[in-house]
């Protein structure tokens, strides 16, 4: 009896893809792009919140009229400013933490497939959380510079009228070659990561307890 035919690539590619990890990597990769983007004025508009103080003070606004400032002075692109960086941050960011939940999850459990208790999942959640700040943290410095740098912030130095803004790489590149190489990527990461792993453990904890 001849042995039956190998699985053609398409049926590995949806083996491969039906996998838990993989299917939780691409599903939360894909809504968290989505959401971000559907927020992103917000997220540009508490950023530039954030950064008042003595000179720049031209969002001392609330936010309709910050939003409204933003879109005359710089349209649509002003509302998305950062985003396509967040995005690509986002991306990786969703989907390792879920990837890496499920990962860490084989762990923690008593026995395969057994439930985890709420102990067991607040560690896999922080664990989840370090791990993708860790990964993805120098896209989210980079997010916040490519933010502020079109904002009609007096105290910002700017270039001649029309010069194109530095992108995602060269902003990145800028900042390691001459704040600090490396670590200048990371600054900051400590009271990230502090704040993030209870955040991201909550989460998942309330989503598992109202998901079932």
């Amino acid at each position: 009896m001849a042995p039956p035919p190998p699985p053609s690539t398409l049926i590995r590619s949806k083996n491969f893809v039906a996998q838990p990890v993989v299917a939780s990597f691409i599903a939360g990769g894909v809504a968290g792009a989505v959401s971000r983007t559907v927020v992103s004025p917000l997220e540009r508009l508490k950023i530039l919140f954030q950064i008042q103080s003595v000179g720049r003070e031209e969002y001392k606004l609330s936010i309709w009229k910050g939003l409204a400032k933003m879109w005359r002075e710089e349209g649509w692109r002003g509302f998305m400013a950062g985003n396509g960086t967040n995005c690509i941050r986002i991306v990786p960011y969703s989907a390792v933490q879920f990837g890496s939940y499920n990962f860490y999850k084989r762990f923690f459990e008593n026995t395969p497939g057994a439930n985890l208790g709420a102990g067991q999942r607040l560690a896999c959640g922080a664990l989840a959380g370090i791990t993708s700040v860790t990964c993805t943290y120098p896209l989210d410095i980079v997010r916040t510079r490519l933010s502020i740098q079109s904002a009609s912030f007096a105290a910002i130095q700017r270039k001649e009228p029309g010069a194109r803004l530095p992108g995602m790489w060269a902003t990145m590149s800028s900042m390691y070659k001459n704040e600090g190489g490396f670590l200048a990527l990371y600054r900051g990461i400590v009271p990230t990561v502090a704040g993030v792993a209870p955040y991201v453990s909550g989460s998942l904890i309330t989503d598992i307890i109202y998901g079932s």
